[in-house]
């Protein structure tokens, strides 16, 4: 009974952080970028600032926008964001908003729900963790840093695979010590 009134009194409230990352190092240079991901790597939640400023800088080499308020209007002029979204900057992101950009981002057509519902949250989740994108999850769960630092790399995998780059060669019969 005391624990049912006291999250009654209390509410459920979405994560957040402090500051974002992409605040205190907003520079675009290579070393600055490379500060900004080892920094993310290191936190314990990835905030909508955070999360849209690392896809920026994976899809264009770099992030131009001046503000959170500037990359939500480049993500949502491109599609990749709903139009209604306005989220908070230092939100914990969302996998399932996250999930959408990055499906949309990287072209997955998904399956016949994911095409009914324009890549609603839930399938686009659904389909990057079949594609191998996204651990197994849910559409409100959130990332920590290294989590998410994990999904950047994963859609470079993926990208390759779809480009023909993929090198799939066993350990052991790689050069080296392994194997040949």
């Amino acid at each position: 009974m005391l624990a049912t009134l006291f999250l009654f009194l209390t509410g459920c409230r979405t994560a957040s952080v402090p500051e974002s990352v992409a605040s205190q190092l907003p520079a675009n240079d290579p070393d600055a970028q490379i500060e900004f991901w080892h920094e993310l790597g290191t936190k314990p939640i990835t905030c909508n600032d955070d999360a849209f400023h690392g896809l920026l800088i994976y899809l264009d080499g770099d992030d131009k926008s001046e503000s959170y308020t500037a990359r939500v209007d480049n993500l949502k002029s491109r599609g990749l964001l709903a139009g209604n979204f306005d989220a908070p900057p230092t939100q914990a992101v969302n996998r399932g908003t996250l999930g959408v950009a990055i499906a949309r981002a990287l072209r997955i057509k998904g399956g016949v729900m994911m095409r009914a519902t324009n890549a609603a949250p839930r399938y686009a989740v659904r389909e990057l963790m079949y594609e191998g994108v996204y651990p197994p999850s849910s559409p409100n769960q959130t990332f920590s840093g290294a989590e998410f630092l994990g999904v950047m790399g994963k859609m470079e995998d993926w990208q390759r695979v779809q480009r023909g780059d993929a090198v799939e060669v066993p350990a052991a019969e790689l050069p080296g010590e392994g194997g040949g």
